[in-house]
């Protein structure tokens, strides 16, 4: 966006003041702008946002329906192999709905990263095309994905209902712990996108990563059945600790280790600044890589 000439500024606020208006101050005009450049790239993010999910189920039989279908799949896998072979005891709430919450939470977190990490390489004509704050991409890429998460609710809804898992006022603590979620998936996110142009082994290690990371999460195991020691490690792990509050404040009513939401949190501010700061980092390098 073009600012206008300094003589032309003048003259306008010459007018206003002939007119009995108030001079308008650069720094208004600055903030506006900004403004304004704001809400494009938001628009610009939500639209990308739209046309990922739309690329993603094109040509599918089912479309968003596989939304659905992938976590009642894994679901009914998983409750076999934990409940029928292991005899996993979350009691007082069943196991189905205990692993479809953990499934529905991390499956945000995992499939948000996956998609950032091939964001902007994978868009490599749309950036020959036209200019934008890179950052769009990955924020776009991670934004796409609430809506595989929305559907996944509904399929927690109804296993909730089925299950007659009653669920508390405190579940409205999950919308804050989700916000926390999303940060540190944009952080990370961020990294892997910016690092993944500059070496493309980036997208096979994070798939490796994410792999080894859901073990060390409680997604399909209760943390009550963890040693006191092997418990205090698990939760420094910040997608730990923000799945086990989400689950607390779900079925619980309260908090069974606050402190570790404290450490959560702070691996989400360093997460999303510091994936912030590299991918700023290395974004003028993206023209000479791709």
């Amino acid at each position: 966006m073009t600012s206008l000439p300094p003589e032309t500024r003048v003259r306008a606020d010459t007018r206003a003041l002939a007119a009995g208006l108030p001079a308008r101050s650069p720094v208004v005009d600055r903030i506006r702008r900004r403004a304004e450049s704001l809400a494009v790239w938001l628009e610009l993010t939500y639209n990308l946002a739209v046309r990922d999910v739309e690329i993603r189920y094109k040509h599918s039989l089912l479309g968003l329906y596989w939304a659905l279908v992938n976590p009642l799949l894994t679901a009914a896998i998983f409750s076999f192999v934990f409940t029928v072979i292991f005899h996993a005891n979350t009691r007082p709430v069943p196991y189905p709905v205990f692993l479809i919450t953990g499934l529905t939470f991390w499956n945000l977190f995992s499939t948000s990263v996956t998609s950032a990490t091939t964001s902007i390489t994978g868009s490599a004509a749309l950036l020959a095309k036209l200019y934008f704050p890179r950052i769009v991409l990955p924020t776009a890429a991670v934004l796409a994905r609430l809506i595989d998460f929305a559907f996944s609710l509904v399929v927690l809804a109804v296993f909730l209902g089925i299950f007659r898992v009653p669920v508390p006022w405190t579940a409205l603590g999950v919308i804050p712990l989700l916000a926390m979620q999303v940060l540190f998936t944009l952080g990370i996110g961020y990294l892997v996108a910016s690092v993944n142009v500059l070496y493309r082994d980036v997208a096979q290690l994070t798939g490796l990563v994410l792999t080894i990371w859901i073990w060390l999460t409680p997604v399909m195991y209760p943390l009550s059945t963890a040693s006191p020691a092997l418990r205090a490690v698990l939760l420094i792990n910040p997608m730990g600790a923000l799945l086990q509050a989400e689950r607390d404040l779900l079925f619980c009513g309260s908090l069974s280790d606050p402190l570790s939401l404290w450490t959560a949190g702070a691996w989400v501010a360093f997460a999303f600044v510091g994936g912030l700061a590299v991918f700023k980092r290395i974004e003028p390098l993206f023209a000479e890589v791709m």
